[in-house]
């Protein structure tokens, strides 16, 4: 287990403290773990949320003007004991009386209902809210009917704004019932969570499994089964929860996109995406969204979606401006069409075009027909190591090398038809159009690099047809400057030998081939010599501590493994060599 904590057991006053010490308005009452607000109106009913801890930044995350008086908090997981609650019922209670918003867990629902009625006997007036928007299962281990998961964040908001509208006791709680009739929540988790007292993950769970309907703590839902990508996943949880929350064409709703602890912010938009999509094809208006960390279970991977209805009524208080810290709302706004994606023109096909003939360079010259089965090859070679490419980035770089290049050379494959239906006449016309599609699409410096090594030999080639051995040797130099003219824009010089990037590779495979020249050699010999020269160069880049280019910022680090670059070019050319055919 890695977390950043100390002992186990002092896991949530430290984190309640902090949390304390990060925002000014509220108090830290450290003896019955209660977060409340600094300055309280005694002519307001106070609302009062928590529960077990792990759920961050539910629920002291919510404390704040517009939301929740106070947050009572349990241990991790372990519902807040009735006294914890009956003092934060006493902290916080004014002339207009206390609602208790409870997430329906067994320990929770009886701790605070215990707490409301001590609270009420002493003249205190208690009302209460119960969650239960998971719509994964009826009834579980932890509770009596559905739990309350993420719809309670949404709960909050709409009885915290009634509330600091001054309403009483009695129509605060009917905003806060009606908040939570009108929302509906489904979750799935890829991973377990792992508990700081425990040390170990609550579950085992395969790598390519997910638990469809998990609740908060890990819970079970209602089955495991192999892991849905965002599009398929987004469609089952869409698809149950309208249909359970009666959601009709033409109605407007709020969305919440909730992670679940380590979900990346990057996927939890991409279901927002997806999910937002399938809401308009239904004819669901989004009024307005919300995607994060809302009710999370640690450090589990996962996310839920939680849709609530709207009406006038509840539009208006999900509007009113919240100041609780993770949860901001500054007023109404403009509800937002959706907006597809575009999808590509076309689908990218399973082989490129590549005549036989193409292949075979004949009477000393490489005409274009070569050239583009050179520039089909690499495409074929590049795609196909495109996660042994990133794998090797991964050891002294940023592990994306491999995607970068080949999201560019997938689109010349995927614009392959178009490229070859121009006719070009010209090395130098082929070359340029391929290398507009390279410096579009290629990620990262990728683009820049291979996209000017393209554009420079191009230019260099000029408006000839075919060329001679001495004109692809002078070329392929035009690509070693060309790349180095880049990385002298960008950094003030370009790369060398030594610097630890694709040069490494290169510039000896260009030297190889012009040795070959000097020496009367063939197109094959050069294309072999300039390959071995280019992997032989490749492997020198291990003793390297790299200097610029990907791995420049990992130092030392990069010890032990060649650049991703160099080792891709030595692998791209060996291919071609082998690949071409050479007429005697």
């Amino acid at each position: 287990m890695k977390k950043i904590i100390n002992q186990p057991e002092n896991v949530v006053p430290e984190m309640l403290s902090g949390i304390a010490h990060m925002n000014p308005d509220v108090v830290f009452e450290q003896k019955y773990r209660i977060i409340r607000r600094k300055e309280l109106k005694s002519d307001k009913v106070a609302l009062i949320s928590g529960g077990g801890s792990g759920h961050e930044p539910a629920h002291a995350g919510y404390v704040g003007k517009g939301m929740l008086d106070a947050a009572v908090c349990g241990d991790v997981f372990a519902s807040p004991s009735q006294i914890q609650v009956y003092q934060g019922i006493k902290s916080v209670a004014g002339d207009k009386g206390v609602l208790l918003i409870i997430k329906n867990y067994s320990g929770d629902v009886m701790n605070f209902t215990n707490a409301a009625e001590m609270a009420e006997e002493e003249g205190i007036p208690v009302e209460w809210v119960k969650v239960e928007d998971d719509i994964a299962v009826t009834d579980s281990l932890y509770t009596v009917g559905r739990r309350g998961v993420a719809g309670t964040v949404l709960v909050h908001k709409a009885a915290g704004a009634a509330a600091e509208r001054g309403l009483r006791l009695d129509e605060v709680k009917r905003i806060a019932q009606k908040a939570a009739d009108h929302v509906r929540t489904i979750g799935a988790g890829y991973t377990s969570c792992t508990v700081p007292a425990s040390g170990v993950p609550t579950f085992d769970i395969g790598e390519d499994e997910m638990e469809y309907g998990v609740g908060i703590h890990g819970e079970p839902g209602r089955y495991r089964e192999h892991t849905l990508d965002a599009s398929e996943l987004a469609s089952r949880m869409v698809m149950q929860i309208i249909e359970d929350l009666h959601i009709k064409k033409d109605d407007e709703a709020v969305l919440l996109v909730n992670g679940f602890g380590s979900t990346p912010l990057q996927e939890l938009f991409i279901m927002n995406y997806e999910v937002s999509r399938l809401l308009d094809e239904a004819g669901i208006r989004i009024y307005r969204g919300f995607v994060g960390n809302y009710m999370t279970s640690i450090d589990m991977m996962g996310c839920s979606v939680s849709l609530m209805e709207l009406d006038d009524e509840l539009k208006e208080y999900i509007d009113q401006p919240s100041y609780a810290p993770y949860f901001r709302v500054d007023g109404p706004v403009k509800m937002q069409s959706f907006i597809p994606l575009q999808k590509k023109k076309k689908e990218l096909r399973e082989e490129m075009l590549c005549e036989e003939t193409w292949k075979v360079i004949k009477d000393q010259r490489l005409t274009v027909q070569n050239l583009a089965a050179i520039v089909c090859e690499m495409c074929h070679c590049i795609l196909e190591n495109e996660k042994s490419f990133c794998k090797l980035d991964s050891y002294a770089g940023d592990g994306d090398f491999g995607m970068s290049i080949a999201k560019g050379f997938r689109e010349v494959k995927r614009e392959w038809d178009e490229l070859l239906k121009e006719h070009f006449s010209t090395v130098k016309e082929f070359l340029l159009s391929c290398s507009m599609i390279i410096m579009e699409n290629c990620g990262g410096a990728s683009g820049p690099v291979w996209g000017s090594a393209f554009r420079s030999a191009a230019l260099q080639a000029g408006n000839r047809g075919y060329l001679t051995l001495p004109e692809f040797a002078d070329m392929m130099q035009a690509a070693v400057a060309g790349i180095q003219k880049t990385g002298e824009r960008s950094f003030g010089r370009g790369a060398v030998i030594g610097d630890k990037t694709l040069i490494d590779a290169l510039i000896p495979c260009v030297q190889a081939i012009r040795s070959v020249i000097e020496q009367g050699g063939t197109w094959e010999n050069a294309f072999r010599a300039g390959a071995v020269a280019a992997v032989n160069g490749a492997e020198e880049t291990k003793n390297i501590v790299a200097r610029m280019g990907r791995a420049g910022t990992v130092g030392e680090r990069s010890l032990g493994y060649p650049d991703a670059g160099a080792y891709a070019l030595g692998v791209i050319f060996t291919e071609i060599a082998d690949f071409m055919r050479f007429a005697s």
